[in-house]
C-alpha cells in the first residue's frame, strides 16, 4: 500500500493491484475506510468497454461464458479469476499525489490475459477532495473501429455503511432544487444497477448521519448506480464483506486501437452540501454547447455505417458514412430559449449530388429523466414490469425533429438551422442526432448551439 493523507482524509491505493484505490477514510466521518474489495471488480478503478463480443485473447483464450457480453474490458486490479494487473512504476509526488503506470487485466477472462494497454493513474488529495487523472494508452494489434461502448469513469464501489444513493434529477439544475434519493433503507432497490440522467453531473452514496462520498464527473450526465446485494445488508459491513453501494460515470467512447485518452474525476467526502456546493463551482458545461473537433470527438459518437480516420483526430472529423447513418453528441444539457440556432461547419460531398438532407433530432429533457430505470432484468425485477409501472407516471417527451439541406460540394460551409421555429422547441434538452440521407464524406470542425 502507497498513502497520501492530509489533517483530513487517507487515501490508499494497492500497487499489487494496478495502483487501484482500495482504502479511503474521512476523519470527520470517524476515520473508517469506505473503499469495498470484496474481489478485484470493486475498488476505484479504471474500466474500459470495446469490441470485439466475445474477445478472444491473442492465444485463443475465451472468456468464462458469464462475461462474454463485456467484450474487450480491461480493468485495473485483475481479473474474474484473480489474476492481478502488474504495476510498471509508482511515484509519490510529495504528501498529496500518487501517480501510477501499471499493465491491466482482462477482467471477462480467468486465465491472465493482460490488456494490450496501459493504464496511468494520478490521484491528487486537495482538502476534502481526491481529483483521479485516469488515462488509457492503448496499443492494440486488432485495428478495427467498434462502435463507442459506454465507459465507467471511474467505477467506485464503497462498503455497506454508505448505501444512500442521492442525485439531483430535474431539469433546473444547480438552482438549489431538492435532490433525489435513488436508493434508500427498506425500499427494496439498489440491486440490479439502475442508471439516471443528472445535469449537475455528480452522484453520492451517503451513511445514516449523511456523511459519504460524492463522485463529479464534469463530461458526464448519465451515471450507473446501486447497492448490492439487497435491503437486508443496508447500513453495515467492511471492506471483505460482499455488500457494497457503487457509483460510475458512464459516458460513451470510442476506443481506437492506439487511443491516448484522459479524463479527470473527482471525490468529495463530506456531507452532500459540500458535494453539490463542489459540483456547482467546477462544472464546465455551458448554456450555449460548443463542440470543436480540432484534436478530440469530444464525446461525440456514431450510429449504423459510419467510421472517421481514428486517433488521433486532426482538424476535424473525418467521416465517411452510408445512408442513414448517424453522428450522436455526447449527453448534455441546454435550455432552448437560449440557443435558437444549430450550426455546422465543415466541408460534406455526397456520392449523388451537391446538396445533402440532414435529419437532426433532438431529445427533450422529460419527466422520464427524473427517475432511475433498471439495467437489466434479474428475479423479481424486470425491466419491462418496471416500464409499465413508471411509463405513465415518467412518460419520455417527444424527439423534435427538423431536416436540412446543405451543400455537399466538398468546400468548407457553415451550415446554420434554426431550431426556434420547429413546434416543440421549448424548455431543457439533452442530446442531438445528424443523420444523412445519402452516402458521402464529411470534414466536421465544428458543431454549435447558440444565438
Amino acid at each position: 500500500m502507497v498513502y497520501i493523507q492530509n489533517e483530513r482524509l487517507k487515501l490508499g491505493v494497492d500497487i499489487t493491484l494496478g495502483g487501484a484505490v482500495t482504502y479511503l477514510s474521512d476523519k470527520a466521518n470517524g476515520g473508517e475506510n469506505m473503499i469495498n474489495s470484496f474481489d478485484w471488480g470493486r475498488q476505484i478503478q479504471m474500466s474500459f468497454y470495446s469490441g470485439p463480443w466475445p474477445y478472444i485473447g491473442p492465444n485463443g483464450e475465451r472468456p468464462a461464458p458469464e462475461w462474454e457480453g463485456l467484450g474487450w474490458n480491461p480493468i485495473q486490479s485483475g481479473d474474474a479469476g484473480g489474476n492481478r494487473s502488474k504495476v510498471i512504476s509508482s511515484e509519490k509526488r510529495g504528501e498529496n499525489a500518487i501517480f501510477i503506470r501499471s499493465i491491466p487485466m482482462q477482467w471477462p477472462h480467468k486465465t491472465g490475459v493482460a490488456g494490450e494497454c496501459v493504464f496511468e493513474s494520478l490521484y491528487i488529495l486537495e482538502g476534502n477532495v481526491i481529483t483521479m487523472e485516469a488515462t488509457l494508452i492503448n496499443n492494440r494489434n486488432d485495428k478495427t473501429q467498434y462502435h463507442a461502448a459506454g465507459q465507467e469513469m471511474p467505477a467506485v464501489y464503497t462498503n455497506g455503511p454508505w448505501y444512500k444513493l442521492v442525485a439531483y434529477l430535474g431539469d433546473k439544475p444547480f438552482t438549489d432544487e431538492p435532490v433525489t434519493v435513488i436508493v434508500d433503507k427498506n425500499d427494496k432497490k439498489g440491486w440490479p444497477w439502475v442508471h439516471f440522467y443528472t445535469p449537475e453531473n455528480w452522484a453520492a452514496l451517503l451513511d445514516d448521519k449523511g456523511y459519504g462520498i460524492g463522485v463529479f464527473q464534469p463530461e458526464v450526465m448519465n451515471f450507473n448506480g446501486g447497492f448490492h446485494p439487497n435491503d437486508a445488508f443496508k447500513g453495515y459491513g467492511g471492506e471483505k464483506d460482499g455488500q457494497t453501494g457503487h457509483i460510475a460515470p458512464v459516458g460513451r467512447q470510442i476506443i481506437d486501437h492506439n487511443i491516448h485518452w484522459t479524463y479527470k474525476t473527482s471525490f468529495i467526502l463530506g456531507t452532500l452540501d459540500d458535494i453539490r456546493s463542489y459540483a456547482k463551482e467546477n462544472r464546465t458545461i455551458r448554456p450555449n454547447s460548443e463542440w470543436h473537433f480540432e484534436n478530440s470527438r469530444c464525446n461525440w459518437y456514431y450510429q449504423g455505417k459510419i467510421k472517421d480516420t481514428g486517433f488521433p483526430i486532426q482538424d476535424g472529423l473525418n467521416i465517411q458514412f452510408e445512408k442513414n447513418a448517424t453522428l450522436i453528441s455526447p449527453l448534455t444539457f441546454w435550455q432552448a430559449s437560449e440557443s435558437p440556432f444549430l450550426e455546422i461547419e465543415g466541408e460534406f460531398t455526397s456520392e449523388k449530388n451537391k446538396e445533402l438532407e440532414l435529419v437532426v433530432e433532438i431529445r427533450p429533457v422529460g419527466k422520464s429523466d427524473f427517475t432511475d430505470w433498471l439495467n437489466w432484468s434479474e428475479g423479481e425485477f424486470s425491466v419491462e414490469k418496471e416500464k409499465e409501472m413508471k411509463v405513465p407516471l415518467f412518460p419520455t417527451k417527444q424527439t423534435i425533429t427538423v431536416k436540412q439541406t446543405i451543400v455537399s460540394d466538398g468546400h468548407p460551409h457553415k451550415h446554420q438551422i434554426d431550431l426556434s421555429a420547429i413546434p416543440g422547441y421549448q424548455g431543457a434538452m439533452k442530446d442531438i442526432k445528424i443523420s444523412f440521407s445519402d452516402a458521402g464524406k464529411a470534414k466536421i470542425t465544428r458543431i454549435n448551439l447558440g444565438k
